[in-house]
């Protein structure tokens, strides 16, 4: 065979196998193309693959398939948010409730018009799915106690938003892991671990602090919620745990019977109970005057409480120091409480202490004046 024909014959083949490969790269991908629009399974499978998502198992043991960087998140409940405000308030998309005038005062003020997109949190609050879609959230975060409920809303709000939800576990006692786990989550892994080396250190110090009391010696408190003061929570309560940290007698006979709480209570058992001192709840809407009414009221005056005057306004700014929402503040509650209650074994400057947290936690330089209105009637000295 002359050289010319072989030639010709190695240029044919060549042009064959070009065909049959390119016929194969044609069908790849339009194999690949209907993956995409029939499997979400294999959506998230090509992403994770190319390194663009992340599949993890969050704190109740639901796989979920989330953004590899987080820049944008959005919180069902205001435990969330406030979290999220501590640590990276940047990437927040909104509130989940519109903030109090009396809130803002300690907010940023470019976070303070954040639109308010609702959230599930309360008694049948629900978040605006529309205005959540349009914020484009990379993950949803649900922060608090996991039940079994909390487990089937987040999956729940998940199917109706089709963004990825995280459930994250929280407790008064444990709220350092709670932050190292966020900032890991949300790449803030430094500033995490600066604020929960704070909070370690002050659980740690009241456990300790508590473990040296008396039964003798413990203070008996009264916690006043509602418009009049007579509505409250029992020892065991979520809403309770930073007066049970410290070692406080709480002296509310009362059911537990959800995690809303605020029992109703009569005059007459709070006389009958009879406590040594009293927490008012905040009110943020400043529409209540529980704290004047309790020590001026002719109801109260026979108290213990009234007439030692240990009746305190729990302080709220952004966020409460006590509960409601029984967030990372409450650190600063205990310090706080622990002071007023056990000045023995909290040796604190609570003035010093709360501008050293609100530069530390909120990035804010308390001046003596915005001190002086948040702590009114809260007995710092």
């Amino acid at each position: 065979m002359s050289s010319e024909r072989k030639s010709t014959y190695r240029l044919i083949a060549a042009l064959v196998f070009g065909l049959v490969v390119l016929a194969g790269l044609l069908a790849a991908c339009g194999n690949s193309d209907a993956g995409k629009t029939t499997s979400t399974k294999n959506v998230a499978a090509t992403t994770v693959a190319t390194g663009q998502t992340v599949t993890m198992t969050d704190q109740a043991g639901r796989k979920v398939t989330i953004p590899k960087t987080i820049n944008k998140v959005y919180g069902m409940s205001p435990v969330a948010v406030d979290d999220v405000y501590m640590l990276a308030a940047d990437k927040l998309v909104g509130w989940n409730y519109a903030p109090a005038a009396s809130e803002k005062k300690y907010v940023l003020p470019q976070y303070q018009n954040l639109p308010s997109l609702g959230g599930w949190y309360g008694k049948n609050n629900t978040g605006n799915i529309e205005e959540i879609i349009k914020a484009k959230p990379d993950i949803v975060l649900s922060v608090g106690e996991i039940t079994s409920t909390t487990i089937a809303q987040a999956d729940k709000v998940q199917n109706q938003l089709n963004i990825p939800v995280v459930l994250v576990n929280d407790k008064l006692t444990t709220t350092g892991d709670t932050l190292r786990y966020l900032g890991k989550l949300l790449g803030v892994e430094t500033r995490a671990e600066q604020l929960a080396t704070y909070c370690d250190q002050v659980v740690s110090e009241a456990q300790t602090n508590t473990a040296k009391l008396k039964d003798s010696d413990k203070v008996k408190i009264y916690y006043a919620e509602g418009n009049k003061g007579l509505n409250t929570d029992p020892s065991g309560s979520q809403h309770t745990e930073v007066f049970d940290l410290v070692g406080a007698v709480n002296v509310a006979q009362v059911k537990n019977a959800s995690a809303y709480g605020m029992a109703a209570v009569s005059m007459e058992q709070v006389i009958s109970w009879n406590p040594d001192a009293i927490f008012v709840a905040s009110d943020p809407s400043q529409q209540t005057h529980v704290w004047s009414d309790i020590m001026s009221g002719s109801t109260w005056k026979s108290l213990k409480a009234v007439t030692s005057k240990a009746v305190y306004q729990i302080p709220h700014g952004p966020f409460d120091w006590t509960d409601r929402p029984p967030c990372a503040s409450r650190i600063l509650g205990i310090r706080w409480v622990g002071t007023l209650l056990y000045p023995d074994l909290y040796k604190y400057d609570m003035k010093a202490e709360t501008k050293k947290f609100y530069k530390l936690f909120y990035q804010m330089d308390l001046t003596d004046a915005q001190l002086a209105e948040l702590t009114v009637n809260a007995g710092l000295k």
